[in-house]
C-alpha cells in the first residue's frame, strides 16, 4: 500500500528527475490477458516505488509487480469488483487533500519527479479492487482461534491471565468551544481557562459542575471505553491520569478538549495485548490468502513475455 506521508515528503523535495513522456519508450515487454506492459510502464513503477516506499526495484521486479497488478484487476473484475475512473479519481483527490494539495497540484508534483498520475492511479485501482476481492474470500476461508492467540502470546512472554482481562474507563469529554475563525488570542485564553479548570478538578461530581458553569463549555454524558479499543499512546495517557482528574487540554477543531476519568476498573474481557495479537494473526492470514489467490490467478493466466 502507498504511504501518503512518504508521498508528501518526496514531493516536497526538489525535482531531480526530468519529466518523462510516454513516447520516450514504448517497447512491449509482456502481454497479460491481452494487455501490454511496456518498458515505459516498468520505468514508471521503479520511480513510483522509489518515491513512495523508499525501495529500489530491478526491472524484473518492477515487471513482475505490474503483471501481478494486471492479474489482480482482471481477477477482481471477473467477480464483479471494479473501480470506475471517477472512484479512482476520488481516491487520488483524497491523497492530494491529505498532503495539502489539489489533484492538479499532486499530478504536477508527480510530473516534476518524472511520474505520470496514471502510474499512481493504476496502483490505487489494483490495491482497491484486490483488497475488496480478498476480503470477500477472507471471512469464509480463515479463522483465528483463541488457542492460536494464546500460543502467540506465550511466545511473546505475555501473562495469559492478564490477556483475558481489560481495563474499563468511565469518561466524560469536556469541550471549551472556540470558533474556527476566532483569533489566536481567544484560543490562548480558552486554553488558560481549561488549565485552570484542570488544576481544580479533583472529582467528577464537583469538577463537572464547575465545567458546566463556565461559558461556552460542553460536558458530554458519561461513556465507557475499554483499553482494548485504544491505541497504546492513548492507553498510557488514560492509565497515567488519576481517577477524578482530567487529561491535559488539547487544541482541536471544536476548541479546547480534555477528558475526565470518572472511574477505572479491571473486568473480564479481551485485553489490548490479546486484541493486537488477534489482529496480527488475522493480517497474516489475509496476506497468506492474498498470495494464494494471486498464485492461482497466475497459474490460469495468459502471460506472454516478449
Amino acid at each position: 500500500m502507498l504511504a501518503p506521508a512518504l508521498v508528501a515528503a518526496a514531493l516536497a523535495l526538489p525535482a531531480l528527475i526530468l519529466p518523462v513522456t510516454p513516447a520516450a519508450a514504448q517497447q512491449i515487454l509482456v502481454m497479460v490477458q491481452g494487455q501490454p506492459i511496456t518498458s515505459f510502464d516498468v520505468a514508471q513503477r521503479i520511480k513510483l516505488v522509489q518515491l513512495t516506499e523508499r525501495r529500489t526495484l530491478s526491472q524484473k521486479q518492477a515487471l513482475e509487480e505490474l503483471i501481478d497488478e494486471r492479474l489482480k484487476i482482471a481477477t477482481a473484475e471477473r467477480y464483479g469488483i471494479k473501480a470506475e475512473n471517477d472512484e479512482v479519481d476520488k481516491m487520488f483527490a483524497q491523497m492530494a487533500s491529505r498532503n495539502g494539495r489539489t489533484p492538479a497540484q499532486l499530478a504536477d508534483g508527480l510530473s516534476q519527479q518524472g511520474l505520470t498520475a496514471a502510474a499512481l492511479k493504476l496502483k490505487m485501482r489494483a490495491d482497491f479492487v484486490w483488497n475488496s476481492y480478498v476480503r470477500g474470500r477472507f471471512s469464509s476461508a480463515t479463522t483465528v482461534r483463541d488457542s492460536d492467540i494464546f500460543a502467540a502470546l506465550q511466545t511473546k512472554g505475555e501473562d495469559l491471565t492478564k490477556a483475558q482481562r481489560t481495563t474499563e474507563y468511565t469518561v466524560r469529554q469536556i469541550v471549551l468551544v472556540v470558533s474556527r475563525t476566532a483569533p489566536d488570542s481567544t484560543r490562548s485564553q480558552r486554553l488558560a481557562e481549561a488549565n485552570t479548570l484542570r488544576k481544580s478538578f479533583t472529582d467528577c461530581e464537583s469538577g463537572v459542575a464547575a465545567a458546566r458553569a463556565m461559558r461556552e463549555t460542553v460536558v458530554r454524558e458519561p461513556v465507557i471505553r475499554t483499553s482494548a479499543d485504544m491505541s497504546a499512546p492513548v492507553r498510557k495517557i488514560m492509565d497515567e491520569t488519576p481517577v477524578g482528574q482530567t487529561t491535559a487540554p488539547e487544541v482541536t477543531r471544536a476548541g479546547i478538549e480534555m477528558v475526565a476519568i470518572c472511574a477505572r476498573r479491571e473486568v473480564v474481557g479481551e485485553s489490548a495485548q490479546k486484541k493486537e495479537v488477534r489482529n496480527e494473526l488475522q493480517n497474516k492470514q489475509f496476506e497468506d490468502l492474498s498470495q494464494r489467490l494471486l498464485q492461482e490467478a497466475r497459474r490460469t493466466a495468459m502471460i506472454q513475455y516478449r
